[in-house]
């Protein structure tokens, strides 16, 4: 479905604030995509990011593909709609594309694992579809089925998880940006699991509080 610029306005409303971290708007740039990672303590602070993100790639004619849990899916759903964006109609024409995280770790987890075909075919099918609707090929992608794993003591898990989307990367036109939620990581972060996932990021962004 090809939707004209006005179409994307269900109404008028004030433009959204914009990203507390300028340097989140790299991953606008198709032509050096992003993998990016942010660790926050109020989950309203990354929903606002995340709005701003993905309603600033739908306007552009890029394609927003969500993957995050059912509660932050219908927060930033409401954040977008309030500033005017015609979600039904995005959705409809997979330009938007919002996965729930849980359900889709439940695809390709095999023994506490992210299992390498089973996530290549789910996740890799849902970005190749994203990337043909849109006008440029590309996907902003937001993430936040690591934050699960590590929620769930699980930090490998989330490692290997962010290695695949790194290699999904070389045959697919995304940027990603990860969160990792400050009490997912425990009272006492794992030093060598943090490093490690912050290895595997172009960026790190830091959270309100340091860790």
């Amino acid at each position: 479905m090809s939707i004209l610029p006005a179409d994307l306005l269900a109404n008028r409303a004030a433009p959204f604030r914009g990203s507390r971290y300028p340097e989140l708007l790299c991953l606008h740039k198709p032509q050096n995509a992003q993998h990016l990672v942010q660790f926050y303590e109020d989950e309203s602070f990354i929903i606002e990011n995340v709005s701003f993100l993905a309603a600033h790639a739908l306007v552009s004619g890029d394609s927003s593909v969500i993957v995050a849990t059912e509660p932050h899916l219908r927060a930033i759903r409401e954040r977008i709609a309030a500033h005017g964006l015609n979600l039904n109609l995005l959705q409809k024409s997979g330009l938007y594309v919002p996965v729930d995280a849980s359900e889709a770790l439940a695809r390709f987890m095999v023994d506490r694992s992210p299992d390498r075909v089973k996530f290549n075919q789910f996740i890799g099918g849902i970005l190749s579809s994203a990337e043909n609707q849109g006008g440029r090929g590309f996907v902003f992608a937001f993430g936040e089925m690591v934050d699960l794993l590590c929620a769930a003591k699980n930090p490998q898990a989330a490692v290997h998880l962010e290695q695949l989307w790194n290699d999904l990367a070389t045959r697919h036109h995304f940027s990603l940006y990860c969160a990792y939620s400050l009490s997912s990581l425990g009272d006492v972060p794992d030093a060598d699991a943090l490093m490690r996932i912050c290895a595997e990021h172009s960026l790190t962004i830091p959270s309100e509080t340091p860790l």
